[in-house]
């Protein structure tokens, strides 16, 4: 009787493997005594190549020569709260206009670090403003009054707070960092989902962007194009709903300072 043999086993084994040049692919092909390998470089999608699920709109709200700290909306957002270095404005929005109703100085314990930060807040009584040099109090009725004490509060529900006589913060939770990320970020909800997505600016000195990232598994994937920006970034906040963000950026060509909110929407 005449037999054949079986044909010998192929076994194939692919891997990644990483090193200073970037990716690579190895494929190992071993049949009988026979072997082979293969290797093929390989570059993981850059940010430009994600199809974006999330757009960002910019509704420019105000700009003034003197830096914008940050920037309060109430009354269905026709009235508004500007922080500045060293006072307090409110707006009423008439004929589709923003008009100073009010302004109060901050009368300060110490001096603002060279280049001022500073967070409003909403309370039951009226607002809170945070600075690296006080926290404040205020009031709108039956005017615009503000007092400031010593002292770095602590932001409601966050645990954050300034490190005093700096601009720079800290708190309770790990701030999150990532490569190509600036120094400004916020939280803001995901118009695509029920969990919140992050926006954050570039690390660009000059002319900044921001770009929304989805973080999982302790990755920040980027889920929108960079809108560019014309100028670096000062402050980037979350707003009262937390549903949109308050941003402001030093526009190099004007030279003023222009806040703006920051809308997401979904895109597919």
């Amino acid at each position: 009787m005449e037999t054949t043999a079986a044909p010998p086993e192929t076994r194939v084994r692919v891997t990644l493997s990483e090193d200073a040049r970037g990716w690579l692919f190895v494929a190992e092909v071993a049949s009988g005594d026979n072997r082979q390998v293969a290797m093929l470089p390989w570059a993981p999608p850059s940010s430009a190549q994600i199809n974006p699920r999330v757009g960002i709109g910019k509704k420019l709200l105000w700009t003034q020569p003197e830096p914008v700290l940050d920037v309060l909306l109430g009354g269905a957002d026709s009235e508004m709260l500007l922080l500045s270095p060293d006072h307090i404005a409110s707006y009423r929005l008439m004929a589709d206009r923003w008009t100073q109703s009010a302004t109060a100085s901050l009368v300060l314990p110490r001096p603002m670090p060279r280049d001022p930060r500073g967070r409003l807040e909403a309370t039951p009584e009226g607002f809170r403003a945070y600075l690296p040099a006080a926290t404040c109090e205020g009031t709108f009725l039956p005017a615009l009054k503000v007092a400031c004490a010593n002292g770095t509060g602590t932001w409601t529900g966050t645990g954050t707070r300034w490190v005093a006589d700096r601009n720079v913060l800290e708190g309770d939770a790990p701030a999150p960092s990532f490569e190509g990320w600036g120094s400004d970020w916020t939280s803001i909800a995901d118009p695509c989902g029920a969990g919140t997505v992050e926006i954050a600016s570039s690390p660009n000195s000059e002319h900044d962007s921001v770009r929304a990232y989805l973080i999982q598994d302790g990755r920040a994937s980027p889920v929108s194009d960079a809108l560019p920006l014309p100028g670096p970034v000062t402050a980037l906040w979350p707003g009262e709903s937390g549903r949109e963000a308050t941003l402001v950026v030093h526009n190099l060509q004007t030279g003023e300072y222009e806040a703006s909110r920051l809308l997401l929407a979904c895109t597919h």
